[in-house]
């Protein structure tokens, strides 16, 4: 059966070529060869092609420059195949667009098959649920998956970079779940919240009697994920000092407790994130630029949730999922609230998006999430300026209307139960002991 797909091939091996133009036009494959980058160029361009085959070095231009140009004058897919395979290449070819990337020598049989899911139809846009708390639907999103698909199961140190709550945690957390190291540690430190006094030690670890206080010896996080990843969160608030200490561990892979005078070698898969522009840091010397090409072999930006709204239904869902379990309950959400959750800017990314949908999922006891109950959340005039983009910067706070809200459905409930606080958190739906901790946060007595 004749297979419409039509595949170039830009080698200069031109046995290779016809070895593989044999074995595609065996399964029904339109095939042509070009020797060199401009001899493909020039083809792609006057040719209806689908599926370029791409030789990473060409006699008169590299692959990557081929890329760049097939990029501009063609819908082409592209199969980066190189025998100088390394994962820079691999990065930097995916991030131009190509859509697979190859070593020599190559599997026939499995070069044919990429061809073959290359040519088909697109498939429909499908959630994509990659763990437990990572979610996406926005073709945003999935690119961004495809291409860390292909460092996932090496030792390259990856680079997050986003803005505060958009999940860069989650991305961390899903890359160590899918490669080789997951059923080693994931170990997760948060730099900015520790003070850089401690940061060390924490770090790396030290023995007893290696300062005051210290009155037994402790296992740092560079230890404790030994064999898997350690995640360093808010990389970019860490001083110059500390950056110096942290880059010796990763080049010589090995770390020194404080207090010891002996070196423990290290297998750690390093992610780092940070919602800061640490390449401005680095102009501005307040980042060190050798650690930072350490921490940053590949490099991955999570865009924020008003740039890929797709994400937030899917979201939404899963979120009311895991809150029905976690509260006994079974609530849906309307599609008229749906569509005024996913109207909203959320400026404090998933975060803000999923604290939101758990308060409201505390107040609504059963039955479905009606737009009436997010009147706390917009009010008519706000969400009417919001849908028309006229007047963004005068909506409320949403974490300060929240807790308004709720302080005065709580101060309702009490009144009218005359203070008797069981009756009060039965009808508000929640454990007398909660109603009690909202009380005193909120310096209400009855």
């Amino acid at each position: 059966m004749e297979n419409k797909c039509s595949v170039l091939m830009i080698d200069d091996e031109q046995n290779l070529c016809k070895l593989v133009a044999k074995k595609l036009q065996k399964s029904g494959f339109h095939t042509h060869a070009a020797y060199t980058g401009g001899k493909g160029i020039q083809m792609a361009k006057t040719l209806d092609i689908d599926v370029v085959i791409l030789d990473y070095m060409l006699p008169d231009m590299t692959g990557i420059d081929v890329l760049k140009k097939l990029k501009e004058v063609t819908q082409s897919k592209v199969i980066m195949l190189t025998a100088y395979g390394n994962v820079e290449s691999a990065v930097q070819s995916m991030k131009i667009g190509a859509a697979d990337y190859l070593n020599k020598p190559i599997e026939l049989e499995e070069l044919k098959n990429i061809i073959a899911s290359l040519c088909t139809d697109k498939q429909p846009d499908v959630v994509m649920e990659k763990g437990k708390d990572f979610i996406s639907k926005s073709p945003e999103m999935n690119k961004l998956v495809e291409m860390v698909e292909y460092v996932k199961d090496t030792d390259a140190s990856i680079l997050i970079l986003g803005e505060s709550g958009v999940g860069k945690t989650a991305m961390a957390k899903w890359i160590h779940e899918q490669s080789h190291r997951k059923k080693n540690p994931f170990v997760a430190i948060n730099c900015a919240a520790i003070p850089e006094a401690l940061l060390e030690s924490e770090l790396f670890g030290y023995r007893k009697g290696a300062f005051t206080g210290a009155a037994s010896s402790q296992k740092g996080k560079f230890s404790a994920a030994d064999a898997g990843t350690i995640f360093l969160d808010e990389i970019g608030e860490i001083s110059l000092s500390m950056q110096a200490k942290l880059l010796h561990v990763i080049e010589e892979k090995k770390v020194m407790q404080l207090g010891s005078n002996e070196y423990e070698s290290l297998d750690v898969r390093i992610i780092s994130a940070t919602n800061k522009p640490l390449q401005q840091l680095v102009e501005q010397k307040k980042f060190r630029e050798d650690l930072y090409y350490r921490l940053n072999l590949m490099e991955v930006t999570i865009p924020p949730l008003r740039h890929r709204k797709e994400d937030i239904e899917p979201l939404i869902h899963h979120h009311i999922i895991k809150l029905n379990t976690k509260y006994n309950k079974t609530l849906a959400v309307s599609n008229a609230a749906l569509q005024q959750l996913i109207s909203y800017d959320w400026p404090g990314n998933i975060r803000e998006l999923l604290n939101a949908i758990e308060r409201v999922h505390i107040l609504k006891r059963y039955g479905t999430i009606e737009l009436s109950d997010l009147t706390y959340l917009f009010n008519k005039q706000e969400s009417h300026s919001y849908r028309n983009q006229q007047v963004k910067a005068k909506q409320t706070n949403l974490s300060h209307a929240l807790g308004e809200v709720e302080e005065e459905m709580i101060k309702n409930a009490l009144e009218e139960m005359k203070g008797n606080q069981t009756k009060a958190a039965q009808k508000l739906g929640i454990a007398r002991h909660t109603l009690i901790y909202k009380m005193k946060k909120m310096g209400l007595k009855f």
